[in-house]
């Protein structure tokens, strides 16, 4: 299992909120482990969380009591006890430890925090293997953030919502694949919206360019159809091309005649789950050349728009 999060420990504070919205963070910080624990990410922490004060000097399960300014109640303390029981520290993780456990996040004051501290020493050489920090709401900025460790600066991300990690995953794509198999491997849980038919991302190999140069505007392309692909097609089909030309996406049916060519369908067609669909709408990476086939037919039903083909340019 890669170890994709690490909890931001000195994210949470809840001085000054009261024991519901406190509760609500806490809640909110759950959520964001817990799916990515079922998704199959690995998360890890440092002990330092079941330490330090997050309100009126009271650690994590001294949240417990009912005296506590912010309370959690039995349901929240299983949910915790259940998502850290399997939950490895940090350094029980293979890999480089930090050289230091003093961060600067942000460009912001000096702190201690070794989570935040390890996962900026694993994004260093990380690649694709690089974590997140999953943070409380309200005190980091989200997304990628400068973290210097002993004056070396490195971009890392921060989560504290579904979306958040979608886009840091998309954030992963965009920077670092190099193959195929890195789309399929993270296009997953990076465009959630969009349904890939099996082996679509080995069509990138044909296209004009390497993956690594096409894969920002590949995960460009996606992440748009994804946001906005189900709404646009609920709507006239005829708008789509203006509404997905709005975004900076240029996409387009095909005509008549190619509809028409038995070559062009065989092409475009695909079985799924016994069923017949054709690709013909795609999105022009340039003009002339680089595909993305996409079948929005199921979009009306309130099904997932449907990736089928990458490509330079089918032969019809």
């Amino acid at each position: 299992m890669t170890i994709r999060f690490v909890i931001d420990e000195r994210s949470i504070d809840l001085n000054g909120l009261s024991s519901a919205a406190g509760l609500e963070v806490i809640e909110a910080l759950l959520e964001v482990i817990e799916d990515a624990q079922l998704s199959g990410h690995g998360v890890c922490f440092d002990d330092d969380l079941f330490h330090i004060a997050f309100v009126e000097r009271r650690s994590f399960w001294e949240l417990c009591h009912e005296d506590s300014p912010v309370y959690l109640p039995p349901d929240v303390r299983q949910r915790a006890a259940a998502a850290f029981g399997r939950m490895p520290r940090w350094y029980e993780v293979d890999g480089p430890e930090p050289v230091d456990f003093d961060v600067c996040v942000d460009g912001g004051p000096i702190e201690t925090s070794a989570s935040v501290a390890w996962a900026h020493r694993q994004s260093i050489n990380g690649g694709l293997r690089s974590p997140a920090c999953i943070c409380a709401f309200g005190h980091r900025r989200t997304g990628v953030v400068p973290v210097a460790v002993s004056s070396e600066v490195k971009e890392v991300w921060f989560v504290a919502s579904a979306r958040h990690v979608e886009e840091y995953f998309r954030w992963l794509i965009a920077a670092y694949a190099a193959r195929p198999d890195d789309f399929a491997q993270l296009a997953p849980y990076a465009i959630t919206q969009l349904l890939f038919i099996d082996r679509c991302f080995e069509g990138i190999r044909k296209m004009s360019r390497a993956c690594r140069d096409l894969a920002p505007t590949i995960v460009g392309h996606l992440a748009a159809c994804s946001v906005e692909g189900r709404r646009i097609f609920r709507g006239p089909w005829i708008r789509a091309p203006a509404e997905f030309g709005s975004l900076g996406i240029y996409i387009f049916d095909e005509n008549g005649n190619t509809k028409s060519n038995a070559q062009a369908r065989r092409e475009r067609r695909f079985e799924l789950d016994g069923e017949e669909l054709f690709f013909w709408w795609h999105s022009k990476i340039e003009p002339h050349q680089d595909r993305i086939h996409i079948c929005p037919d199921k979009v009306a039903a309130d099904g997932r728009i449907i990736v089928g083909i990458f490509c330079s340019h089918l032969t019809v």
